[in-house]
């Protein structure tokens, strides 16, 4: 019996048999990142905002750089508008009106006009042959990694003696296998075929007479050319034998010089008449005739199309006599 004004008791809810009293409400999780990182503040303070910031400037300047050796480690092998992708650009297509870059002469640069138009002392050499070649015989694998294949042989013109040819082959192997040559930045790839309907082009050692046939005598100096009418490189046996001024007694370094400017053109290249930016004379400029430029400097010798730490080269070039002519009044005087 209830009371009264005692309150009233309900009965206590009736739960199905087998079932269980409901759970409560389970409270947030915190994320355990936001765990870490709460415990990461605690331990280091205002330092631990500090450190994600250095490390955002850090890869900044890391992208930004121009250093290889930092660009390889990153993964990254070129930049756009870098000097990388500028070395492995396209080589320069001759453009007549193209503004020409300045120039400093080198350290060792000759300060004074080079007596460059006769031959140095020197040996006999072979003036006149038949007009004919001989195969020498040989072949290579491909040397580049990339781009147009040019294929060539390697010849010498009946009637010329007192040269070591296989030397002379070996020359010219070494100059356009050299990885300062044109297959630098894989722009094209080269490699040597053991006849003549094989190639491209042809190297040809030649007598001076013959060089007049071919590339006539507009000059009067003793020079080698590019005869397009055969795509023959033709290499002078008298600039092959006593070499040029600008190099002194240094004849080595000058039938590379050689060889590496006759077949530029072989490959669609132009002269150039100015100093790279280091002082270096560029490949394609004519340094068996000297290496004044317009505004009275001297480039100093460079028998190489990609010296090493020039990243202007091959250097400007133009197309057409008249840049060539000028380049020669300035150097005969």
């Amino acid at each position: 019996m209830t009371r009264p004004g005692a309150p009233t008791r309900q009965p206590p809810a009736v739960r199905p048999a087998g079932s269980r009293p409901p759970a409560p409400p389970p409270a947030p999780a915190r994320p355990t990142l936001v765990r870490r990182w709460h415990r990461f503040v605690a331990r280091y303070g205002w330092r631990a905002y500090a450190l994600p910031i250095l490390a955002v400037v850090t890869v900044l300047a890391l992208l930004s750089t121009n250093n290889p050796k930092v660009r390889e480690a990153i993964g990254v092998s070129s930049l756009p508008g870098s000097a990388a992708t500028a070395g492995a650009s396209t080589i320069p297509t001759a453009v007549a009106t193209k503004q020409l870059k300045s120039d400093d002469p080198g350290a060792n640069a000759f300060s004074g006009t080079l007596p460059a138009l006769q031959l140095p002392p020197g040996p006999a050499y072979s003036t006149t042959g038949n007009g004919t070649y001989d195969e020498l015989a040989g072949s290579s694998p491909v040397y580049g990694s990339g781009g147009q294949l040019y294929k060539f042989d390697i010849q010498v013109e009946r009637g010329i003696t007192g040269v070591d040819l296989s030397h002379f082959a070996a020359v010219v192997m070494s100059s356009l296998t050299d990885p300062r040559s044109w297959t630098h930045g894989g722009q094209l790839r080269l490699q040597r075929v053991p006849t003549a309907d094989q190639a491209d082009f042809h190297v040809s050692l030649t007598t001076s007479m013959t060089v007049r046939t071919l590339c006539g005598y507009s000059l009067p100096i003793e020079t080698s050319c590019y005869d397009g009418s055969q795509v023959r490189v033709v290499l002078n046996v008298a600039r092959w034998v006593r070499g040029a001024k600008v190099y002194a007694s240094d004849l080595t370094t000058y039938r590379i010089y050689a060889v590496n400017h006759e077949v530029g053109h072989a490959l669609g290249h132009n002269h150039a008449h100015q100093c790279l930016a280091s002082g270096l004379a560029p490949v394609m400029m004519q340094q068996t005739i000297g290496a004044k430029t317009a505004s009275g400097k001297i480039c100093q010798a460079n028998p190489w199309p990609f010296p090493p730490g020039n990243s202007d080269a091959p250097g400007a070039e133009q197309a057409g006599d008249g840049p060539d002519m000028d380049f020669y009044r300035r150097n005969a005087s």
